[in-house]
């Protein structure tokens, strides 16, 4: 299988969750009779370094912002029953949207946080995320045959056999596809009614959720871009809105004061934003075949962050699309020596030894990646 294709296996992979009226979906009915905690755990693991790659890329170097997104899922967590080994990570991306894998692996862009004007507001976002995975929605929708199960796919991916690759087709993370389906609106209402309980229940103002519904729903309508993610797997209608006005009403408003942990990770973004829209625009550029002014851009974002592996990544796609390979090579090689522990490190080595047509080290490489990826 080519990149091309891997790459549309890739967004079929992610499985974000959404909300529901008080009229359940079938599927929601028989989800318990073919999956088990354990389960939803394991899909998970499994999937989280491929969701992370196809949305973007992990941030690594905003360790505070990591921890303290951590932390706030941690605060949530307490106020559940499912033992979710919860995590989220930074994803390189300007559009506003998180997502949520089987089992407690998530992940929020960076373009949600710079969106959020409270911790509250952010929180709804979390919370709801949350809720798809406690209920099992992404699970429904594969037992529906939507999805693609990643055991099965690691083989046809080409990690054994050499990939059959052609500089300039469809790029891992420069393509940025979205890795979650829609989910139905009884999904949608179910996660909302769901995450605001666990924000409550967590200390956090129920008013958050709607005034962020209420934020989208307004970019939405204006047609802003970086909403587009998750007004498309997520979308916000009138009965929605109404809908969690109603469930916010329900509960005592909060005048909590904001965090210090909460403008600590607003001036993290802040001292970081030149380097990621240098990034921005280095993928904006990419997809017009700019090569050049395309890593003329990531020489200005290394310059400023070079230990981040999600920009290091894009240059070696960058750098293959242009016919560079052996630049590639070396650029692959920064990105496992990175992040080593990464099955997409070690696939994007191979994938650049291949268009090099070094096929010994593309094979060695793509071996040890699905080793990482058991």
């Amino acid at each position: 299988m080519n990149w091309f294709a891997l790459t549309g296996l890739l967004c079929t992979l992610g499985l974000s969750t959404g909300c529901q009226n008080p009229i359940r979906d079938p599927i929601d009915s028989v989800v318990d009779q073919v999956t088990t905690d354990r389960q939803e755990i394991t899909k998970g693991r499994r999937q989280y370094p491929f969701a992370l790659a196809q949305s973007g890329g992990e941030l690594v170097t905003l360790v505070s912002t990591t921890d303290y997104l951590n932390g706030l899922i941690q605060r949530l967590a307490r106020t559940t029953t499912t033992a979710f080994p919860w995590e989220i990570r930074l994803v390189n991306d300007s559009s506003i949207n998180a997502w949520a894998l089987p089992g407690g692996k998530m992940g929020v862009n960076w373009g949600l946080l710079d969106a959020v004007e409270s911790e509250s507001e952010l929180v709804s976002v979390l919370g709801h995320e949350m809720a798809h995975s406690l209920e099992r929605h992404g699970t429904g929708q594969q037992t529906m045959g939507s999805l693609v199960g990643l055991a099965s796919t690691l083989i046809e991916i080409g990690l054994g056999d050499r990939a059959q690759t052609q500089t300039g087709q469809q790029l891992l993370s420069l393509g940025q596809g979205v890795i979650m389906g829609q989910y139905s609106q009884s999904n949608e209402l179910e996660a909302d009614r769901e995450g605001v309980r666990l924000m409550v229940a967590a200390g956090f103002d129920p008013r958050g959720a709607m005034q962020m519904q209420e934020k989208l729903a307004r970019l939405g309508s204006g047609g802003n871009s970086i909403a587009q993610k998750i007004l498309g797997t997520h979308p916000v209608s009138r009965e929605r809105l109404a809908a969690i006005q109603s469930v916010v009403a329900g509960y005592p408003a909060s005048d909590q004061p904001e965090s210090r942990d909460f403008q600590r990770m607003k001036a993290e973004l802040s001292a970081t934003r030149s380097a990621l829209d240098l990034v921005t625009k280095a993928r904006q550029d990419g997809g017009k075949k700019a090569w050049e002014s395309a890593l003329a851009h990531l020489a200005k974002a290394h310059a400023q962050r070079p230990g981040e592996p999600s920009f290091w990544r894009l240059q070696a796609e960058l750098l293959v699309a242009a016919g560079r390979p052996g630049d590639a090579v070396e650029a692959a090689l920064q990105v496992v020596n990175l992040a080593p522990d990464d099955p997409i490190s070690e696939m994007l080595l191979g994938y650049c030894y291949d268009a090099a047509g070094d096929q010994a080290n593309a094979q060695i490489a793509r071996d040890r990646a699905k080793r990482l990826a058991q």
